[in-house]
């Protein structure tokens, strides 16, 4: 075939390419058209929620001060185990730090601890010198001794704090928190009911041995340290700081809006199912979704450093749970049910089996694949 007999095939080929672009170019503009300006708020779209415009908050003039104390405590993780955390304030996570956009944030940590220790501020935008990051931003805190973090709360959203010094065993014991920066002014979307979820995991078996208690009351030995101090087989998930069925129930009313902050601060990633309902993700990482580019799911992978909000509608009495579907994550040391597993419950149901599951039901087989991490 000779190149005139190509040719026709060539502009015909070169037309429809021109009418996608004018057609795409037509669309973008209607899109565009159509959005809100960064100036205005729109309307709750439907099948989204709106969060606000994010912009630059104008300071409010007031100084919100935490203080805060790294130290060694005893934290019951699940019923019967205790373990020699690292801790703030005696408690795990630590102390919930929730201020306003444009508030400053003056925190004081104090450190009772062995070893030196500092904050990184997960997901903020503070000034390099507040960031808590040895030996690049500032010298450690040394045991005894004391430091001032100071910084603007630049935007609204779920974020963490945790130590970055001898990161591995100190956020695997216990030491970090959630910070909660609600906007400046209230978003278009409003929810009945918040809760927070943070997720984390412990390698008992790392555990120095003096303080640890399992379940018949025996001590359990000083394992042999790896290079690293913890060896990472982590064998409790929990949520909050507690593993089920410690953790608390969540109660719901028909026909609320219920938002969940999900943090994760552990090294592993944890595919969170809610049963019964579906939810949307509305904001990740701090940073609001749009509405028309927001997705609704039942599960969502939350990989290890990740937040994100999600939100549903409730819908459908009952008693359900919300579980991570990496189901060795929802055990206490290899047995069933444990961890990572957050009941919901309805006001005014009556759960179909009231009683509480054992807590130490028939072990599962120890060799099963992907049992140890």
């Amino acid at each position: 075939m000779n190149s005139g007999a190509r040719q026709p095939f060539s502009w015909r080929l070169a037309g429809a390419g021109l009418s996608i672009v004018l057609i795409a170019a037509m669309a973008w503009g209607i899109g565009r058209a159509s959005a809100p300006s960064t100036g205005a708020r729109a309307q709750q779209p439907a099948g989204g929620f709106d969060l606000g415009v994010a912009g630059k908050p104008a300071p409010t003039g007031q100084v919100r001060e935490v203080q805060l104390v790294a130290k060694e405590a005893p934290w019951e993780i699940a019923p019967g185990v205790s373990v020699p955390a690292i801790t703030y304030n005696g408690q795990v996570p630590g102390p919930l730090i929730r201020v306003t956009e444009g508030d400053t944030l003056r925190v004081t940590l104090k450190n009772e601890l062995k070893q030196a220790t500092t904050i990184h501020w997960h997901g903020l935008h503070v000034p390099n010198a507040m960031d808590g990051v040895p030996p690049f931003t500032q010298a450690p805190i040394e045991p005894g001794q004391s430091f001032t973090y100071e910084f603007p709360a630049s935007h609204a959203g779920t974020f963490m704090y945790h130590s970055h010094l001898n990161a591995v065993e100190q956020i695997d014991r216990g030491l970090y928190g959630p910070l909660i920066i609600d906007p400046a002014t209230p978003p278009p979307a409003r929810f009945d009911r918040e809760f927070t979820m943070l997720l984390s995991a412990w390698d008992t078996s790392g555990m120095p041995g003096g303080d640890h208690r399992m379940p018949a009351g025996g001590g359990m030995p000083r394992p042999n340290q790896t290079a690293g101090g913890m060896s990472m087989a982590y064998n409790y998930f929990t949520i909050n700081g507690k593993a089920f069925p410690a953790n608390e129930t969540w109660t719901v009313r028909e026909g609320e809006l219920v938002r969940v902050r999900l943090i994760n601060i552990s090294n592993l990633a944890h595919p969170m199912h809610l049963h019964g309902h579906d939810f949307t993700v509305v904001a990740k990482d701090g940073e609001a979704i749009r509405p028309e580019l927001q997705q609704t799911l039942n599960t969502l992978s939350v990989d290890a450093g990740e937040t994100y909000d999600v939100v549903f509608r409730a819908d459908n009495p009952g008693t359900w749970v919300f579980h991570c579907h990496e189901l060795h994550h929802t055990e206490n040391d290899g047995v069933e049910p444990g961890g990572l597993m957050q009941v919901i419950q309805y006001e005014g149901h009556t759960p179909a089996n009231a009683a509480t599951p054992p807590a130490t039901p028939t072990p599962m087989p120890a060799n099963m694949p992907g049992m140890r991490h």
